[in-house]
Formats: structure tokens, sequence, C-alpha cells
């Protein structure tokens, strides 16, 4: 009904009050609704956007680790793919790395030692990404599948040894960007401008699969330069030679490219303390002293 003043009221009985009534609640229960689905969506992306693939500290040996992608299996961690980012594809992988000097022989010169890929259990062709390093020196070969070739890859040179360091390996579009304790050491244009080929498979740490590769078995390696016999010291075939000697912790998975900032939280973190594995080699590394004072450069 109308107020002493002749004004309209939400409460009275007349025809234009319920109209008001009516268009106020429908505002009311559609702020309720899009607040709702933005809260859910809102969470739904964090969870999908961050998977903690390897959460402890785990310890090279005879044991391969492995992340089941298969969502229909209870105990899988499932990586989705980036969604409507404006530079197109990204994701990010983020882990603590300790490889000890004992991995290394001058002359290996022709082995990759497992740290961590997706992909097949075997590690040919699939490595989205793949991450090893050089039996002869302490060198990272990372490896990212694009839908031009599999053998797209970049080397990081001087990685510390013995002691624990951070490594992100980054995906914007068609680059790759690799940081190490949060300083960017390299970025790599994708073989042929083409986007990253991000595959369906487990991602495995320390495998201990081994498997040859040569231009004769694998005709695509007679386009690698470190196959041609015009490079000094070409090789002849590539290893996969079983898994580094070291460790790896905290191993995330984000479904987007990480910022500085966010580099450097994780960085701030540290290795886990809690140990699968062989826990005599490892229990010194893993105090809070020793991250802060000995990490790498």
């Amino acid at each position: 009904m109308a107020d002493a003043a002749g004004g309209i009221t939400l409460s009275g009985a007349d025809a234009l009050s319920q109209v008001l009534l009516g268009v106020v609640l429908v505002i009311v229960v559609y702020i309720v609704l899009a607040t709702s689905e933005f809260l859910y969506k809102s969470f739904t992306r964090m969870y999908k956007d961050r998977v903690e693939l390897f959460a402890n500290t785990y310890v090279s040996g005879p044991k391969m680790y492995s992340v089941i992608q298969d969502p229909r299996i209870p105990q899988s961690k499932t990586i989705y793919f980036s969604d409507n980012q404006r530079s197109g594809i990204e994701f990010s992988y983020s882990l603590f790395t300790y490889i000890r000097s004992d991995t290394f022989d001058n002359n290996d010169t022709s082995s990759l030692y497992h740290i961590l890929h997706k992909g097949y259990g075997k590690m040919y062709p699939l490595l989205g990404p793949g991450i090893f390093c050089w039996g002869n020196k302490n060198t990272l070969r990372i490896f990212m599948n694009c839908y031009h070739t599999w053998d797209n890859y970049t080397d990081i040179e001087n990685i510390p040894v013995d002691k624990w360091f951070h490594l992100t390996v980054t995906c914007k579009g068609n680059t790759l960007f690799v940081y190490i304790n949060g300083n960017l050491k390299t970025k790599m244009a994708l073989s042929n401008n083409t986007p990253p080929y991000q595959n369906y498979g487990n991602v495995y740490a320390f495998s201990n699969r081994k498997l040859t590769l040569n231009s004769t078995n694998t005709v695509s390696l007679l386009n690698d330069p470190m196959f041609s016999t015009d490079t000094p010291g070409h090789l002849n075939s590539i290893t996969f030679n079983g898994p580094i000697k070291g460790m790896i912790s905290r191993v995330f998975y984000f479904g987007y490219a990480l910022t500085y900032s966010e580099i450097q939280a994780l960085l701030n973190m540290g290795p886990s303390r809690t140990i699968e594995g062989d826990v005599n080699m490892s229990t010194e590394y893993l105090s809070d002293t020793w991250w802060t004072n000995k990490q790498g450069p």
C-alpha cells in the first residue's frame, strides 16, 4: 500500500509494489547465484591450475616413481591443460633437484640420466617435458615436444652439483623458459614456431628404463646438429641410461606461466623434509639451515 506521503513500499499490496518486490528478489537471487558460480569456478580453476605431483623428497634408486593421469583411477593426480590464456598454451613445472657428483663420468659422453618426464613409460618419443642430466658434465637437457618435432631441446650448463637447486620450466605460447633458483637461464622458441605438444601420459621420476637412439633407428635425428658429421665431437647415438644419483622434492605442475614472484615463493619453501627412498644418504641435506645457507647460485 502507499505510505502516508503517498509513496510506494515494497511491502504494499498494490500491483506496483509487488512488481518491485519481484524485481528485487530476482536481482538478489541473480547476485547470489553469480557469486556462487564465480567462487566455484575460482576454486575449480585453482584446483586444476596447481597440481602437487610429488609432495615429498624422493631419492633415486631401483624404484621409479610415477603419477597416474587417468582421472578414472582414484589415486590419480590429473594435469589439466591450460585454457583461455591470452598468450596461448601456458604451463609450468617446478621442483627442487639434487644431483650427486658421482652421477658423472668424463667418458660417458652420450648418456642422459633421467630426472622427470611426462609421456610413455619409455622416454621416446613423448617428452612433454623431459628433464635429464648429461653423464659427463653438470648440464641439464630439457626436452619439450612440439607439433613440428619431438626432438626439441635446450641445454642448461653449469648447474649446481652436490647441493639443492630449484628448477622451473615454463612454457608461454611457443616459447620455453628455464629458471634456476629463480633466475632466468634461457628461453627457447619451439621448433618452427609451433605450439608445445602436451600429452596425456603419466609423469615419471627416476626412470630405470634404458633406451638407445641413433640416426638409423630414429630417422628424425638426421636433422639434429649433434648427430651431424659436420659438428665437432658429434654423437653417433644417445642413450637414456637410467636415473641420476640424487633427489627431487616438491614437484608441482601449474596450468599457467609462473611469475617471478610465484617462482620466488616456491623457492622459499625449500625441499620437503619427508623422505621416500634411501633415507641414509640424505638427512643432512634436508635441514632448514642447510638449504638457507648452501643453496646454489
